[in-house]
């Protein structure tokens, strides 16, 4: 995984990371924060406006991921990186710490 800094529309500096396991209570803030059923329903104004309030209402665990996954990233540099890319890492993180998941079931 990588996250690239920006300083107008140019890379300044690149954070990168192997793996990442996402910590279960994590996972719980996330999963607290997406109301799905929420966002599956109603009219395009009221989901956008329910993705909008979901991404405000875990802005700070989002952080705190990011921070957790690239070691030395600081409050200023996510202000300077792409939602893009964060959104990218995040995928990839909750991937794999599904597929580690089934992985484990499968052993039980």
């Amino acid at each position: 995984m990588k996250l690239n800094i920006y300083s107008k529309k140019q890379i300044v500096k690149t954070y990168e990371a192997d793996t990442y396991d996402l910590m279960f209570g994590t996972l719980e803030d996330i999963a607290e924060a997406v109301h799905i059923d929420d966002i599956k329903t109603g009219t395009d104004s009221e989901i956008l406006t329910t993705a909008v309030n979901t991404v405000i209402n875990s802005m700070d665990t989002v952080k705190d991921l990011i921070k957790d996954i690239f070691e030395g990233i600081t409050d200023e540099e996510l202000k300077q990186t792409k939602v893009s890319e964060i959104a990218e890492v995040l995928l990839d993180v909750i991937k794999y710490t599904f597929t580690q998941m089934g992985k484990m079931s499968r052993k039980n």
